[in-house]
């Protein structure tokens, strides 16, 4: 198929010139057949003179037809087929001649040769070093947030935890006509004012994800985090407070 696409292209020009002979041969076919409608004097004089017209309409369509897709094909379809054609042209690769090995004769008598003598030689044992394992002294553990209500506690991070990139807050944030709850910071340990939130919810949470602290985005140093679950007339239990050190 893309040998006689670039066949069409190879001959583009030869079709174009047919076509325009015959573009050429119609138009003086048009003029003839006017001239004689003109002087036509019967009905079926003037329906052949409209009949031959009809044909060199429909020749002349078929000639726009022939020049298009000739355009076509020598264009885009060669241009797409052309890497193809050139594979197809291009020489198959021989393989490489592998010569076959000469097999080396193998002389009928070896050659002796001596044999080592090995003499042993006693060797010291090594000594090791005594490894003693030295057990890794336990962090203390962190002690809990204080919460003085059961609807609104913070069970991680731990009370004084020394934290750094984006913290993670979990814990319980319940209410009877619970309505939402949030998360507020403020500096300093054991702060009592100056809370600014940081991150909340619209849905009650049993012992699960709290939210998000991004704590490269504070200052080093001591910080006050604190929980509070509103109910549907605005007022809440005692909040949830826990102190946390930021260093990033």
């Amino acid at each position: 198929m893309s040998f006689l696409i670039r066949y069409v292209a190879d001959i583009a020009p030869w079709i174009y010139a047919f076509c325009g002979l015959v573009a050429v041969y119609q138009l003086y076919k048009t003029w003839m057949v006017r001239v004689e409608r003109r002087q036509a004097v019967f009905s079926l004089e003037r329906e052949k003179a409209l009949n031959d017209l009809y044909n060199i309409f429909l020749t002349a369509m078929l000639l726009l037809v022939v020049m298009g897709a000739t355009y076509f094909v020598s264009t885009t379809l060669a241009a797409a087929v052309e890497p193809l054609v050139e594979d197809a042209r291009a020489p198959t690769p021989q393989a490489a001649f592998i010569p076959t090995p000469t097999n080396t004769p193998i002389p009928a008598t070896p050659t002796p040769t001596a044999t080592p003598t090995f003499t042993p030689r006693p060797f010291a044992p090594v000594e090791r070093p005594l490894v003693v394992n030295t057990p890794t002294p336990e962090a203390p553990p962190v002690p809990p947030a204080s919460c003085p209500d059961p609807r609104a506690v913070i069970t991680s991070p731990g009370n004084g935890a020394v934290v750094q990139g984006i913290l993670t807050f979990t814990g319980t944030a319940q209410h009877e006509q619970f309505d939402y709850y949030k998360l507020e910071y403020a500096p300093g340990a054991g702060a009592e004012q100056g809370f600014a939130w940081f991150a909340g919810g619209q849905e009650p949470v049993s012992n699960g994800f709290l939210g998000n602290l991004n704590t490269p985005a504070l200052a080093n140093g001591a910080y006050t985090v604190q929980l509070v679950v509103v109910d549907r007339t605005g007022n809440f239990p005692p909040p949830c407070r826990v102190n946390i050190i930021v260093q990033n």
